[in-house]
């Protein structure tokens, strides 16, 4: 695709209007974050499976996470909508910023895929010793014997319509780096009003660090 309107460009961009030579360099642009996005989840998988992408065990705000995933998300995607819904005070949970905000611009990724003007709603609370994260779409939603194999390493399972799209690597990424810190997630389908797809991810609230007492004197 980027070869293909690259070329039309080249050879045909004298000719074209300017409304048509900007929906060229769209398609350009977006087919470039499209293989930009692949190549690195597939360096990620990479790391991962060679034991060698660190992941830190900080202190993480998810509101931040949410927010810097869904700048991201509005950028790569700027006609797709995103509607966000946090609990204020949301507790900290222990984990790594920046790859946790890769899991969730990875799960609005793939809502975005599916999802067509629908958008994606992502909704984060707390429940008892969890922070529960949720990426809804209203796509056409994932056949129930598929909702575990999605999260295999380029499985590109199709949704009920039979669409395909994606890499498959993406929700295999996810996963791994939410169980490295202590978490879960899983697919739900169909999501809302019988249709759409819910991705759940729980991961624990961190506990407050033992302050260390002195020595008796």
């Amino acid at each position: 695709a980027i070869a293909g309107a690259a070329s039309s460009l080249r050879t045909l961009g004298d000719k074209m209007s300017p409304a048509e030579r900007l929906e060229l360099l769209a398609s350009i642009e977006e087919e470039t974050g499209r293989l930009a996005r692949f190549v690195a989840n597939l360096l990620d998988m990479s790391r991962i499976e060679a034991g060698g992408l660190k992941v830190n065990r900080d202190l993480v705000s998810i509101t931040d996470v949410v927010q810097g995933a869904v700048e991201r998300s509005r950028k790569a995607f700027p006609t797709q909508p995103v509607r966000v819904s946090l609990a204020p005070d949301l507790p900290f949970v222990r984990g790594d910023d920046k790859l946790l905000e890769q899991v969730v611009f990875n799960l609005l990724d793939n809502a975005h895929k599916y999802a067509g003007d629908g958008g994606a709603t992502i909704h984060a609370r707390q429940e008892g010793g969890e922070i529960v994260l949720t990426v809804t779409d209203e796509g056409p939603g994932i056949k129930p014997a598929e909702l575990e194999r999605i999260f295999e390493k380029f499985y590109r399972g199709g949704r009920s319509d039979g669409r395909k799209a994606g890499t498959g690597l993406g929700l295999s990424i996810s996963r791994r780096l939410v169980e490295a810190m202590g978490g879960t997630i899983v697919a739900q389908s169909p999501a809302v009003r019988r249709r759409g797809t819910r991705f759940v991810v729980r991961l624990p609230v961190a506990q407050p660090t033992p302050i260390a007492s002195s020595p008796a004197a």
